[in-house]
């Protein structure tokens, strides 16, 4: 590729970039959330000066604490770094030569225990540090509480909890029996809260709750995506400053940088977040445009929408098509293709799901301008 000389007036239009209209969720492949005025005038106020990153990041956890009700926190490059250092603290507490040896933990404790149907692609963060991941039940029959009692040994590190508030299974062993039997062998509980940022109450629900490390993505705020943090224990905090960037055994998590700029725009945002109105600010907007495109969308033929209450950041709309899947994931891909791209969630078989969420206002009506020429 030849080098691109920058002349036009937008730079992603410069770099030959499309617009996408995203009607799909707050996702990494599509830059996470969209920052609001005050978060980017904090961004470029932070970028005049420079700071010492150790400071900074210590006063940012003071005041994440203080929102999170937690005792300490640490503003990371998102809920995957935030697990990763969160494990790697588990295994080296204030041990600097064990966090010199990362991600080499022979002969410590490295055990990370998960239930078996609680595994997720972001599992991973936990095997940076060099955690050796314990699956404990089965995915079929989920995992019991004399299962857990039995898996926990001398090698366990800490006990992984993935947060699914909005879900209610039989067969997974609740936060508040896997903290009892966890604080009851000495064993911390991490928890991945990535996106449980509403409602607000979820913020301190963890914590609340007796978690040892809670970790949070940036994004989920709006604030930048490549932006999170842990809170919890001060003692497991301080080990998570300790291997991160700016602390003296941070050999692990060196890569794991993030600028004053966005720590700043990170608190901004949390802060914001916590303080605003969402019905009037978020879900009555996203609502409006909901129906509008439900009964434009509804005239089509061969096209059937009905729209779904708000959960986990996603004021839906559930799309029947008259088509096989096959023909369902060619629609998809074409409207993923075209300029602006349009984004939607693929549910499977012969149906998509839309969420208004994240719409600009005017482009309810390039979906429904879409869709009509796509069906016509």
């Amino acid at each position: 590729m030849g080098y691109v000389k920058l002349t036009s007036m937008s730079f992603y239009n410069r770099l030959g970039v499309r617009r996408v209209i995203n009607a799909a969720f707050c996702l990494t492949d599509l830059g996470g959330s969209r920052l609001s005025k005050e978060v980017q005038e904090a961004y470029l106020e932070a970028n005049t000066n420079f700071v010492e990153m150790k400071q900074l990041e210590e006063k940012a956890g003071i005041f994440l604490a203080e929102i999170t009700g937690a005792e300490a926190a640490f503003v990371t490059t998102g809920a995957f770094a935030a697990l990763s250092l969160s494990t790697a603290a588990c295994i080296t507490r204030n041990d600097a030569e064990k966090m010199k040896r990362l991600p080499d933990t022979a002969g410590m404790k490295n055990q990370v225990l998960i239930q078996a149907n609680l595994r997720t692609t972001f599992d991973r963060s936990l095997e940076i540090p060099g955690g050796k991941i314990v699956p404990v039940g089965t995915v079929e029959k989920g995992c019991s509480q004399d299962e857990f009692e039995v898996a926990i040994n001398e090698k366990t590190a800490a006990i992984h909890y993935l947060a699914m508030l909005d879900s209610v299974r039989s067969d997974i062993l609740p936060l508040e029996k896997v903290i009892e039997i966890g604080h009851r062998h000495g064993v911390p509980i991490i928890v991945d809260a990535a996106g449980q940022t509403y409602p607000t109450e979820r913020v301190k629900i963890f914590i609340a709750k007796g978690a040892d490390l809670v970790c949070y993505s940036g994004k989920y705020f709006g604030g930048p995506q490549s932006t999170g943090f842990v809170c919890g224990r001060k003692d497991l905090v301080d080990c998570v400053a300790a291997n991160s960037f700016v602390g003296p055994g941070g050999w692990i998590g060196r890569g794991y940088k993030v600028d004053r700029q966005e720590i700043v725009a990170l608190l901004v945002a949390v802060e914001n977040w916590m303080k605003m109105d969402h019905e009037k600010e978020r879900l009555k907007p996203a609502v409006k445009k909901q129906k509008y495109i439900i009964n434009e969308l509804n005239s089509i033929s061969g096209l059937r929408c009905e729209g779904q209450p708000y959960s986990y950041h996603v004021v839906g709309i559930k799309v029947t098509l008259d088509k096989s899947p096959e023909e369902t994931a060619a629609v998809i891909k074409r409207l993923r293709e075209d300029d602006p791209a349009i984004w939607v969630r693929n549910q499977r078989g012969s149906g998509f799901l839309m969420n208004t969420l994240l719409l600009r206002n005017g482009e309810e009506k390039e979906i429904v301008d879409k869709f009509k020429s796509v069906f016509k």
